[in-house]
């Protein structure tokens, strides 16, 4: 279990951006129960509170999100829901007190796209999720996808599925997805899924996780929707 202090130069050892799979929440995968430690991310907009992303409790009180979920929102426009895979019947809630954006997050590149939402008080639901010490993803490495972006292409009037999704695709290491000629900075992987699955819209900030149920990077990048590029 990890300490309350969260270092960003830690974090900075998750990131990535998923590149290779574009349109909105995981595609081709199933509805899953599987959200202990998982949470949703609402922001306030110009029609109440919308729902943003996903994120990940990672000890009793800090939930790690993407940055472009919550760049440009005070604490007071931010809720995080957890306790449920279905996000309209979350039982809990809460605003952050602190939002910690990477130091190094770039809007154009998305270098650094990490987010860390403090809450006032510790939390007692969820567990938390275990973060990978170091990054050493290789080259079809299974990665699980975890999310409540949208499932498919059938258009941006589509809604975000309540339903938490997950979808499981291999990874391409750093250096490999650059081969690709993917642009993609150090700490960064991508995956090589087959066309029909991936990530979409609305699936930024969720979990990435590999086989041993550890957390080893956030859903990041452009969203490909289960093409295959």
């Amino acid at each position: 279990m990890m300490k309350d202090t969260l270092s960003f130069a830690r974090l900075a050892l998750l990131l990535f951006g998923f590149v290779v799979i574009p349109t909105q929440a995981i595609v081709g995968g199933i509805a899953t129960t599987n959200s202990i430690s998982i949470g949703a991310v609402y922001t306030q907009g110009l029609f109440g509170s919308q729902y943003a992303c996903a994120g990940t409790f990672v000890s009793s009180n800090k939930f790690l999100t993407a940055a472009d979920c919550v760049l440009g929102h005070s604490p007071r426009d931010i809720s995080i829901k957890w306790g449920a895979s279905n996000r309209l019947n979350e039982p809990s809630s809460s605003p952050p007190t602190l939002v910690t954006i990477h130091p190094d997050y770039n809007e154009l590149t998305g270098d650094a796209n990490v987010a860390v939402l403090t809450l006032k008080t510790s939390t007692t639901g969820p567990s938390h999720a275990t973060l990978a010490k170091e990054s050493s993803i290789q080259t079809g490495d299974a990665l699980t996808l975890y999310g409540w972006g949208l499932t498919g292409l059938e258009g941006l009037s589509t809604r975000f599925p309540a339903e938490l999704h997950m979808v499981e695709v291999p990874a391409l290491s750093t250096s490999e997805c650059r081969s690709e000629g993917i642009d993609i900075g150090a700490g960064q992987f991508c995956d090589q899924s087959d066309s029909g699955k991936g990530f979409c819209i609305g699936d930024h900030g969720g979990p990435v996780v590999d086989s041993s149920g550890t957390v080893v990077g956030i859903i990041s990048g452009r969203e490909n929707c289960g093409l295959a590029l």
